[in-house]
């Protein structure tokens, strides 16, 4: 799988740009504030339809524009070429095309093309909230699994409703049969979630772990392990989620507020057993970052049957030379990436020898010689 052509309108500072790119490593150079991120950035409006960097789409749009678009060409090895088209409107919204043909919903572009993207702010998945690591499982599991992705949005509405009659009940002291109806609508769509999340971290675990070896030199072992927010037993979860609500249910009723499920899911990362949250150094939790980047490269391809587009965006900084090169040695070959750094210095010469430079300037994209 592979962009082969980018075309962008008044996206971030891109007025205009239609670029071709090759399969294999395309390395994008040039300044700060100059456009290399917000190329990658239209790469995975792309790819989710949604931004990675900001929750409001008015912010993708240049200043003193109404609209922009970002239109892209994807060869595929498992299913036909395919046309995907993303148009950002500060009156209208965001509208969504495919093969040149709208579709009534924006989710429809999830899955058509598959990128996975390395970022300094990845050691956010390590050290940061749980609702961190709840958006990385959502966006990366939406992107391989369209049910995953509707069963998200319904199971939001449905714990929107139950919370609401939660407060209602709470404030009046009493309970209501209509919280039973709401109960079992959201272990309808949430227990889905909890099994696409176990299965997909279980997919994670070993090619993190062998990962996290390899850009250790064997000096430490990562573990990542599924941590939900109830006792998952040998029982479906769909029963053992209905009776971790049922026992709690007195509890949410005082609270006014629904206390277990998918929204409430978390990820553990242990470091030779220990938690790399509370115990790890930076280095080492942005090494068990890239791990994670990697292990999710693995299990996509895995997946979807050929290997999905690698994002790589100036994370080399935060790395000496035996990481990073570590890291392009596992990462790049037989699959087309973006490489955008500042500083190509900072690359090995074999790495920068296989690629296709490109240089941006003012939002201004060309291919050098």
């Amino acid at each position: 799988m592979y962009i082969s052509r980018l075309r962008l309108a008044n996206f971030r500072n891109y007025r205009f740009q239609d670029v071709g790119f090759k399969p294999g490593a395309n390395l994008i150079t040039g300044g700060n504030g100059q456009g290399k991120t917000n190329l990658l950035e239209a790469l995975c409006v792309l790819t989710t339809a949604k931004s990675y960097r900001t929750a409001h789409d008015e912010e993708l749009i240049s200043l003193g524009e109404d609209t922009a678009l970002i239109w892209g060409l994807v060869v595929r090895e498992q299913r036909a070429d395919i046309e995907l088209e993303v148009v950002l409107s500060r009156s209208e919204g965001k509208s969504v095309k495919i093969n040149s043909v709208r579709r009534p919903r924006v989710l429809e572009l999830i899955g058509e093309l598959n990128s996975v993207g390395i970022w300094v702010e990845d050691v956010e998945i390590i050290r940061g909230e749980p609702s961190v690591r709840r958006r990385f499982l959502n966006t990366e599991i939406s992107q391989i699994s369209p049910e995953y992705c509707f069963n998200l949005v319904r199971y939001k509405r449905v714990l929107e409703h139950r919370n609401r009659l939660l407060k209602q009940l709470a404030h009046r002291g009493t309970s209501d049969a209509s919280l039973d109806v709401w109960t079992a609508e959201l272990v309808r769509y949430g227990a889905p979630l909890i099994e696409q999340r176990r299965r997909f971290v279980q997919r994670l675990a070993a090619p993190a772990e062998q990962a996290h070896l390899e850009l250790t030199e064997g000096r430490e072992r990562l573990s990542v392990q599924y941590a939900p927010s109830f006792p998952l037993e040998d029982d479906c979860v769909e029963d053992c989620f209905r009776r971790g609500l049922e026992e709690m249910q007195q509890e949410e009723l005082k609270r006014g507020m629904t206390l277990l499920g998918p929204h409430r899911d978390n990820l553990v990362f242990l470091i030779d057993g220990r938690d790399a949250k509370a115990y790890a150094s930076l280095g080492q939790q942005r090494t068990a970052a890239l791990s994670l980047r990697l292990s999710e490269l693995a299990a996509v391809q895995e997946q979807i049957g050929e290997p999905p587009v690698l994002l790589l965006d100036d994370v080399f900084a935060e790395l000496d030379s035996a990481r990073t090169e570590k890291l392009l040695e596992l990462a790049v070959p037989g699959r087309q990436v973006f490489i955008a750094t500042t500083e190509p210095s900072r690359l090995p010469d074999w790495a920068v020898q296989t690629c296709t430079v490109y240089r941006v300037k003012s939002g201004v994209l060309e291919e050098l010689e």
